[in-house]
């Protein structure tokens, strides 16, 4: 039976009975329950460490225990299931705080651990604390534990409360941690500590097993709970407390049936041995406490004369300037004079107990710890110079520090006086700062009150020419205010004389006549009686600094390379311009100029060569345009021309741009020579009119690029001029890859198929691309391929294409009607050129299953001759995977032979313009019969696209091509469509 159950069930009240009422007083040093916050859960995870019999993990490796039992009752009742995770007693605290786990059982309660984790109301068990002895170890009170070694556990109530219990008796024990009472336990047996703080439930169980022996020091009654971790629902502790205040209500409920299986009933219900333990405990208790009256008695006299001569030594060391304070072992304060509270802005009990790091930052506390070791470490006084930083005010102490050594030799202490040098470390800085300004690299003259030159630093001399004999002989200052003139006259004076000082710009004169740029600066030292004793002249030559800003500001607007205005400066111009009011209305053009095929000459001559030819570019574009227009290179090959009022009308201003714009062509297109080589260039130009009003520079420099990407789109080398429909060419371009993008992520594409048929009997299909726009409906890849290859969407779309075909296939695959189907893909040639095209390809009939025998690639003559040795590899690593190729558009290209032979096709196509004129054009058969030959040559199978009358398939037929792709055998149609013709055999 539980201390509760005792207490619960005895009839005369508590505080009624002596044993009960000592026991309250015991129970008034505890602290009482707080209402967890915590919530029921499907699952609850229980940490389970080692305190039999209240709980721990059997020999089955099962939890057991008091507790437990008591849980899993709970749990059968409230529909909980418990998933129990054992851990030592730290462990287990630290996952609970966590919140690793959702309960821990055997917890008691202290406020320092509610604020941490959570307690419901109702104690689960009472307990109490005891020490246990080994058999050599005698303990008959508390003084007893002078000097013994006792094993606790780390991080208990139980350890916290022994240590502040001893250290009211000043007795100074050796405290080991532990993990758990049996590691404790086992310390004590194996002599390696002299007892064990452990529960009585522990204790009493275990002691006889480890050869330990009870001790009559009980302390530490406590209240037991299940602790539940921080943020669990408030329902879980509500319905803990439910049963237990249930049970311990009824003496036949199962709380009391679980008790008495663990043997523990007798204790509960207040046996005779509990009531002479805690009999014992008391008289011990009072035994001790007499004994320790009887010592403070004594001591309190001492106490009294000591702290007599401490006051009197307070009031000394507290009137002193200097900081006075001692520390300890571990290096914290453990007394401070008044100077130091001052200085740190604390109160004594704001500085005792803590350490530099604390009161003093991270930043200084290391340097004051290193001084503090090393005068420990030596066994004279050491002398420190450290500065502190405190509330923005910087002091410099003097610090001497000393170890206090008590009488066994060992070093307890120590002290230290720092004394405030601040203002004697200044004067000392400002004398040396002084001479080593005077003597620093600018230049420094000393004048008398009468304004006569006193002394000058080798600085000044060096830099003027002139030595200080000179300087001193001289009747006036080598300055000037202004390049032209302008001495330091009276007036000058008059306000230096008032204001105390001067600084500007002014010219220094050297002793060859010469002028150069200063920055001169004056300033007055007066005497006590504010006189003025002399003038300090300081003097820094701006020769140097000048030529950096000139250097720096033709670095910032002009191009390095050719000297022209650099885009930065461009900008400014037109901005410029853009803002001129005028009386009459003037127009103004940009030429946008841009370099034909530049990349080959630096491809092939090198850069050195390029920056020659934009050099020559430059001189001929200035030498075509007025003095009053701007030229500027805005990067690589590309410069712009800005004409400013050339025209009050567009017709005018037109005509003008236009004729300049002739004239800079055909200057470019001169024959030029590079390194001893000739060289011919072109160039793209576009121009843009400007107004003047309603205009704003992007917009300007935008309608430029347009009007010159037309002029390179229509051929090089000639002059377009902006007109609005390219604005609205781009804008829909830029509409059509937004929506692109848009199809991609919201799966608009889908695949149609047409039939490829070969003597009446449907062999394939190819798969064709369409784009199901929402507003636009179904749309033909002519639409927007080509958007898609200039905005690099052209990979992610044919990846799609690639597995979407392949998953098609899979499809067909599984039905015996459709599974000797082939699928027709094009691939196009940024796929093709992807290092990862071969690996993406049979990754992608890998996913969907799909047969490679029956993919067939379509490739066109254009794509197979670019990097052809590259793209005849991976066309090998594919067909030994059994993928096979198919040449489209046949005869439309190149038709290279030689490259022919060598590609591992398995068919060629003849494209649809051969066949569409084959019955009237002899042309148009003829290269279908070559083809055919060529292909019959090659070992090839052959195909036609493009029939649409059966006439053309009987002429196909008699030249011998027997495989058909067209209008005339089924239009390109979506999948379920396709697989319904083939059920219906439909398809001619």
């Amino acid at each position: 039976m539980t201390l509760l159950s005792m207490l619960s069930r005895h009839r005369r009240p508590i505080s009624s009975h002596p044993i009960g009422r000592l026991f309250l007083g015991l129970m008034l040093s505890g602290v009482l329950g707080f209402q967890a916050w915590a919530a029921p859960a499907a699952t609850l995870r229980v940490g389970v460490y080692d305190n039999a019999p209240k709980l721990f993990v059997d020999n089955d490796g099962r939890p057991a225990g008091i507790l437990i039992d008591l849980l899993d009752r709970m749990a059968d009742a409230e529909g909980w299931e418990l998933r129990f995770v054992p851990c030592t007693w730290t462990d287990c605290l630290a996952r609970l705080e966590r919140g690793d786990i959702d309960l821990l059982p055997d917890v008691a309660y202290t406020e320092e651990r509610a604020r941490l984790v959570g307690f419901h109301q109702v104690p689960a068990l009472l307990s109490w604390s005891q020490l246990y002895r080994g058999k050599d170890v005698k303990i008959a009170s508390i003084l007893d534990l002078q000097g013994k070694r006792v094993a606790v556990l780390d991080g208990s109530v139980q350890a916290q409360f022994l240590a502040s219990l001893l250290k009211a008796y000043g007795l100074t024990p050796h405290f080991i941690a532990t993990t758990s009472f049996e590691q404790a336990f086992r310390l004590v047996a194996a002599g390696q500590a002299d007892l064990a703080a452990a529960s009585n439930f522990y204790g009493d169980r275990q002691a006889p097993r480890f050869g330990l022996r009870d001790t009559p020091i009980v302390f530490q009654p406590s209240r037991l709970y299940y602790a539940n971790r921080p943020g669990l629902p408030d329902a879980v502790p509500a319905a803990i407390d439910r049963h237990l205040r249930t049970w311990q209500a009824d003496p036949e409920s199962v709380y009391f049936a679980i008790l008495k299986r663990w043997q523990l009933q007798a204790a509960q219900k207040g046996d005779a041995r509990t009531a002479w333990l805690l009999g014992a405990a008391a008289a011990i208790v009072l035994a001790a406490s007499v004994a320790a009256l009887r010592f403070r008695r004594q001591a309190a006299q001492r106490a009294r004369e000591l702290r007599r001569a401490e006051d009197k030594l307070a009031v000394i060391l507290d009137s002193m300037d200097s900081l006075v304070y001692i520390k300890d072992a571990d290096f914290r304060y453990t007394y401070a004079n008044g100077a130091m509270c001052r200085m740190l802005g604390r109160p004594p009990a704001g500085i005792l107990g803590r350490d530099d790091y604390e009161l003093f930052g991270p930043e200084l506390a290391p340097v004051l710890r290193a001084h503090d070791r090393q005068a420990v470490a030596d066994a004279h006084p050491q002398q420190f110079e450290e500065s502190i930083a405190l509330r923005g005010d910087h002091r410099t102490y003097l610090s001497t520090k000393m170890t206090l050594v008590l009488e066994d030799g060992a070093a307890r202490s120590l002290c230290g006086i720092s004394s405030d040098i601040t203002s004697r470390k200044q004067l000392e800085e400002s004398t040396r700062i002084a001479a080593t300004v005077f003597q620093s690299s600018e230049g420094m003259l000393v004048l008398g009150p009468d304004r006569a030159v006193i002394d000058a630093n080798a600085a000044f001399c060096a830099m003027s020419g002139y030595t200080p004999a000179e300087l001193a002989a001289a009747t006036a200052l080598p300055f000037q205010l202004a390049q032209d003139g302008g001495a330091l006259d009276d007036a000058f004076w008059e306000g230096v004389g008032t204001q105390h000082k001067w600084q500007g710009n002014a010219y220094g004169r050297r002793r060859d006549g010469s002028l150069y740029p200063a920055l001169l600066s004056v300033s007055t030292v007066l005497d006590e009686r504010a006189t003025i004793v002399n003038h300090v002249c300081t003097v820094s030559d701006l020769t140097e600094l000048k030529q950096v800003q000139e250097r720096n500001l033709r670095l910032a607007y002009y191009d390095e390379l050719t000297g022209l205005p650099n885009r930065r400066l461009l900008f400014e111009r037109i901005q410029s311009c853009l803002g001129i009011a005028r009386n009459e209305p003037q127009l103004g053009a940009l030429l946008f100029l841009d370099l034909d095929n530049f990349k080959d000459l630096n491809d092939t001559r090198g850069h050195v060569a390029g920056d020659h030819l934009l050099l020559q570019v430059a001189q001929r574009i200035v030498a075509c345009v007025r003095a009053s227009d701007t030229v500027a290179r805005l990067g690589g090959d590309e410069f712009v021309v800005m004409l400013d009022a050339i025209g009050v009308d567009e017709d005018e201003a037109r005509l003008h741009a236009e004729v300049l714009a002739e004239k800079v062509l055909a200057a470019v297109s001169a024959p030029y020579e590079i390194d001893g080589m000739p060289h011919h260039a072109s160039c793209s130009i576009g121009v843009t009119l400007c107004a003047h009003h309603d205009e704003d520079l992007d917009s300007l420099m935008r309608r430029g690029d347009l009007a010159m990407y037309r002029a390179k789109e229509d051929g090089r080398n000639t002059v377009r001029f902006f007109e609005p429909w390219m604005q609205h060419a781009i804008t829909a371009r830029t509409r059509l890859i937004a929506e692109l993008r848009r199809a991609l992520d919201a799966g608009q594409f889908v695949l149609y198929y047409q039939p490829q048929v070969e003597d009446g009997h449907l062999m394939g299909a190819e798969a064709l691309l369409r784009w199901r726009h929402p507003e636009r409906g179904l749309v033909g890849p002519g639409e927007f391929i080509g958007v898609a290859e200039h905005a690099e969407l052209i990979l992610p779309i044919g990846a799609w294409v690639m597995r979407a075909a392949c998953e098609q296939l899979a499809r067909w695959a599984a039905c015996p009607r459709s599974a000797h189907l082939t699928m027709a893909v094009n691939i196009s040639i940024r796929q093709l050129m992807e290092d990862n095209f071969v690996r993406d390809t049979l990754d992608a009939i890998a996913a969907t299953g799909a047969r490679p025998t029956h993919l067939k690639l379509e490739v066109t003559e254009s794509m197979v001759i670019e990097r052809v040795e590259e793209t005849i590899s991976k066309m090998e690593q594919l067909q030994r995977h059994g993928v096979r190729f198919s040449l489209d558009d046949f005869g439309t290209g190149y038709s290279s032979l030689a490259y022919l032979k060598r590609l591992p096709l398995e068919q060629l196509k003849i494209d649809r313009s051969f066949v569409r004129d084959i019955l009237v054009d002899p042309n148009d058969a003829s290269i279908a019969r070559s083809v055919v030959a060529l292909a019959r040559a090659l070992g090839l199978s052959i195909i036609a696209e493009g029939v649409e009358t059966a006439a053309q398939r009987d002429m196909l037929r008699e030249i011998g091509c027997h495989r058909f792709q067209g209008y005339f055998f089924g239009k390109p149609m979506p999948a379920e469509e396709f697989d319904a013709a083939l059920a219906a055999e439909t398809i001619p």
